[in-house]
């Protein structure tokens, strides 16, 4: 029967009838909205089971992908086994009755040149993969097994809550989710919102305990056997249960990206998660009550940190935004809350010394709990000042309600033309990213046309639902958090009574907010410092493309001009025809880096740098337009990228006030304070990060470790940063790339307005800084040992570096890289999977100037001596499954290696960022692609 056989529906679905072993299924006939610039294809269907699927035809696609999205997680979670959802999405990959192998699906991903991954929301999991097109058809079985048939295997069960523990206690010492849980823990009595949702040990299979106990069983003796004995029996018995009551075809979506024609893809699809089955349950389940009593409400917390900081944070309750996607009115409330220039609370709380940085933004996880939150980084000062802080916050919330209604009407339409500039050009993404987004938003109750454009586009002003927003942001309906490492009885008064959040331990205080602090948050706006932003001058205006028609795109950028003080790589934009551009200028100076106190003052010269354009540059980066400006051991990095009708004007600011700047007392402070700090937390992180740094650094000539710096930020004066400016901008040796929608000619103008700018002496070859490194003796066996500071990190970790040579080796280079392709699926398996040595197995490519090498990274509860020992175990029955290799076997690995190499680059971001890291490396290598 044909397609066209049956009715279209008046909302644009059409029934296809059964064809052979393809069950029936509808798809949306009508055009779904796209950029103009994406040529893939689209096919919307439904499936009879109610799961909805984007099927996607890239014709040009080096990697497929395809994404499973679950209307359910952690809040749907038991009360009495915390982190069931997230031990199910550990469980429900480890086999299938199809695949039944516990590493099948990782396997036959790796290998073949793929990565996968799984995640658990609150509402929502997700499971996805990419890998070579040809293979998607073999893929996409083992994915919908999981779904329809899973093992959740009996010998897993101790192994996989260990893993979960495992990855729970990786995060005990995180600021981050210490925060947010003690947040969700302070929520109402009953509430899921108040649930853990990463889970641990103790949380999934406390019930189980809590149940033996009361039946006189005893489980003791068989908690280390496969199954983990009664206990894990019983918890797998609630997965299962979970599963059945939670998992329903109604409740997911499906993108799936390859090459094939979407007839044929909808081919591949329909058979394979038709077998789901729909159990009736309601197809999006959410919240239906806010978390927050009378008693939550107008609160304010004092948090105890991990790391030594300031900061705060304003949460409001929102009404129901999910039907709000044309207007998004708690985004552009966010618009004016957060914006950084003239009149803004951001510009105001600097220039009172108080603040760092600010954010404002809506909760997007609609079936959640919708939220507005202001959070940002505060001073010393600030801290001290925290109730003026709020105060002036709630001051320009104020303002906003008092102007008067319309609001501006450029306000509105430059929003609009930033969000349909944003979406018309948006570039692709690695296909395993797209898919998890299109199964995200498949979730969400856009009209299927603009299922793809639903989240990014602000359609239509609409004042009351803007002002519905502000009537919720009332101080009497907040919470305020205030954190600090070290509390000041000057802000908490003497001797408070701290509380312990029961999953992190967190340590807290919560009080009513003061009626009279409440009363002055609630008066009319007399600051007379704040106003609502005037029009944005970055807006661009030409957006036309340059597009000629190639044969191939050029694979490297060209030395187009080469002079004594600069040199310039380009590439003009010849296959992802956005009217965008990067530009990356290197000013290469050998006194950024000498001695630990010149890369102090290099460092605070960029932070004020950035300090002193953040008013400025905060337009142009709402108008699409990105700036930094990094030191580094060689000089300064100053990158802008964007919409390129106003790139240069930026640039040029940036150039102009690096010249200019003058280097304020008050403003130095705040940036010294902020980096004292920084240098002060540096060892306050995971371990595995500190090894990954300890083993960079013992590769590197000079490394001025925080330690070195911390002596001299004390000493740091702003005269010593205006000598240090001139003294480092004196003598340079340019190096510049620009890529994009730019000419040659102007690209060649814009290095030369920047040479113009910088107006220094050329530095000479041999003064020019050289990017090196230094190479282990032949036979070398070295250990570093150092000790993590953190008392309260539970975890050790280890880096083993096997250095095998030049990485100009262009014979060598390959057979390590192969090496490095094979061996990663069996460390995993082997190291985390089956010994559980800890959450973090890895094992990944190590290059540097002149030397590469193998590294296998472990953060695990057990000794580092004890990791060694395991690392080298595994690195030599590895050896003899080498050696053993059939050739067939062999060849596999190849093609898996192979698929990981062609790879193209996906935007231009990718390809500025893969043109830049060979220039930098000082090989200019273009063709390397490691």
């Amino acid at each position: 029967m044909s397609i066209d056989s049956k009715p279209v529906s008046e909302d644009g679905w059409q029934e296809v009838p059964a064809n052979g072993d393809v069950p029936a299924y509808w798809f949306f006939t009508r055009p779904l909205e796209k950029p103009e610039p994406d040529d893939r294809e689209y096919r919307l269907i439904r499936l009879q089971n109610g799961l909805v699927a984007m099927v996607v035809h890239d014709a040009v696609a080096d990697k497929a992908a395809a994404c499973v999205d679950i209307a359910v997680g952690s809040l749907h979670d038991p009360d009495d086994v915390p982190g069931l959802a997230h031990f199910c999405e550990h469980m429900l990959s480890k086999g299938s009755e199809p695949f039944p192998a516990e590493n099948d699906f990782l396997s036959f991903i790796t290998s073949n040149g793929g990565i996968r991954n799984a995640g658990t929301g609150g509402s929502y999991q997700d499971y996805w993969f990419s890998i070579h097109p040809s293979l998607l058809s073999e893929a996409l079985p083992r994915l919908a097994a999981f779904f329809h048939s899973p093992l959740f295997t009996p010998t897993l069960t101790s192994r996989e809550i260990h893993a979960v523990d495992s990855e729970n206690k990786r995060n005990l010492q995180n600021d981050g989710r210490r925060i947010f849980q003690l947040g969700r823990s302070l929520s109402k009595d009953g509430h899921p919102w108040k649930k853990f949702g990463t889970g641990n040990f103790k949380s999934l299979t406390e019930a189980a305990r809590r149940k033996f106990e009361q039946e006189g069983v005893d489980w003791k003796g068989e908690e280390d056997s496969g199954d983990g004995g009664p206990v894990g029996r019983e918890t797998r018995r609630r997965l299962v249960e979970w599963w059945k009551q939670q998992y329903c075809a109604g409740r997911m979506s499906l993108a799936v990206i390859g090459k094939e024609s979407v007839d044929e893809l909808t081919a591949l699809v329909v058979p394979l998660f038709s077998k789901i089955e729909n159990r009736g349950f309601e197809p999006r389940p959410s919240l239906k009550e806010e978390p927050w009593g009378d008693s939550e409400k107008g609160t304010i917390v004092f948090v105890q940190t991990v790391k030594d900081y300031h900061s705060f944070n304003i949460t409001f309750l929102l009404p129901d935004q999910s039907r709000n996607f044309a207007t998004q009115p708690a985004q552009i409330v966010a618009h004016f809350v957060g914006h950084e220039g003239p009149g803004s609370v951001c510009s105001y709380l600097k220039k009172k010394g108080w603040l760092v940085d600010i954010s404002a933004f809506p909760s997007r996880r609609n079936r959640e709990v919708p939220a507005f939150t202001v959070e940002g980084r505060l001073t010393k000062e600030g801290y001290l000042h925290y109730q003026e802080v709020v105060l002036t916050i709630f001051n320009y919330l104020s303002l906003l309600r008092d102007t008067p209604s319309p609001l501006p009407a450029y306000h509105f339409d430059e929003i609009k033309k930033m969000s349909s500039v944003s979406y018309q050009f948006r570039e692709k993404s690695q296909p395993h990213t797209y898919a998890s987004t299109l199964g995200y938003e498949l979730l969400e109750p856009y009209p299927p046309e603009w299922v793809l454009s639903g989240s990014t586009l602000i359609r239509e002003w609409d004042e009351n639902l803007f002002r519905s927003v502000l009537a919720s942001l009332l101080p009497e309906k907040c919470r305020i958090m205030i954190m600090a490492k070290h509390h000041q009885p000057a802000v908490i008064g003497e001797n408070p009574d701290w509380q312990a959040e029961k999953w992190y331990g967190t340590g807290y205080v919560v009080r009513k907010l003061d009626q009279d602090f409440i009363g002055n948050a609630n008066q009319p706006n007399a600051n007379g410092e704040l106003h609502l932003p005037a029009p944005n001058p970055y807006i661009p205006e030409d957006l036309s493309v340059e597009k000629k028609d190639i044969s191939e795109p050029a694979k490297i950028p060209t030395c187009v001009r080469q002079t004594d003080y600069s040199s310039l790589w380009y590439k003009k934009d010849d296959q992802f025809w956005v009217p965008k551009a990067h530009v990356k200028v290197d000013i290469k100076s050998p006194m950024a880096y000498c001695t630990a106190r010149q890369a102090v003052l290099t460092r605070l010269l960029t932070d004020l740098l950035e300090d002193d354009l953040s008013e400025v540059t905060y337009d142009a980066e709402l108008a699409g337009l990105d700036y930094a400006v990094n030191n580094y051991r060689g000089g300064l990095l100053v990158s802008v990228n964007g919409y390129n009708d106003k790139l240069g004007a930026l640039l040029d600011t940036i150039l102009e006030r690096l010249k200019s700047l003058i280097i304020k007392p008050d403003r130095l402070q705040v940036m010294a304070e902020q980096l004292d700090r920084e240098y002060r937390n540096f060892y306050i992180r995971q371990p595995s990060l500190l090894c990954d740094h300890y083993t960079a650094c013992l590769l590197m000539p000079i490394v001025w470790m925080p330690e070195d710096k911390l002596i001299e930020t004390p000493f740091i004066t702003p005269e010593d940063i205006e000598r240090h400016k001139t003294d480092l901008l004196s003598k340079v040796y340019l190096e510049v790339l620009v890529t994009g929608n730019i000419n040659r000619e102007h690209a060649q103008r814009i290095v030369e307005s920047v040479e113009h700018r910088l107006d220094a002496r050329a530095l000479t070859p041999l003064e020019r800084p050289q990017v090196r490194s230094l190479l282990l003796p032949p036979g070398s066996n070295l250990v570093l040992k150092r000790e993590v500071t953190d008392p309260k990190e539970l975890n050790s970790s280890i880096t083993f570096y096997c250095q095998f040579g030049d990485i100009a080796d262009a014979r060598l280079r390959p057979v390590l890289e192969l090496i490095v392709h094979t061996i990663r699926e069996p460390a995993f398996s082997q190291l985390r999977t089956v010994e559980q040595l800890g959450y973090i197995v890895a094992s990944a490519f190590w290059s540097s100037t002149g030397s590469m090498g193998l590294g296998i990274k472990i953060q695990s509860l057990r000794s580092p001596s004890y990791l060694e020992h395991r690392v080298e175990d595994f690195l030599t029955h590895f050896r003899e499954q080498l050696a053993g290799f059939t050739p067939e076997e062999f060849e596999s690995k190849k093609a898996g290696l192979v698929i990981k190499l062609l790879e193209r680059t996906k935007n231009l971001r990718d390809e500025t960022s893969r043109f830049w890291g060979h220039i930098r490396s000082g090989y200019y290598d273009y063709l390397q692609n490691v």
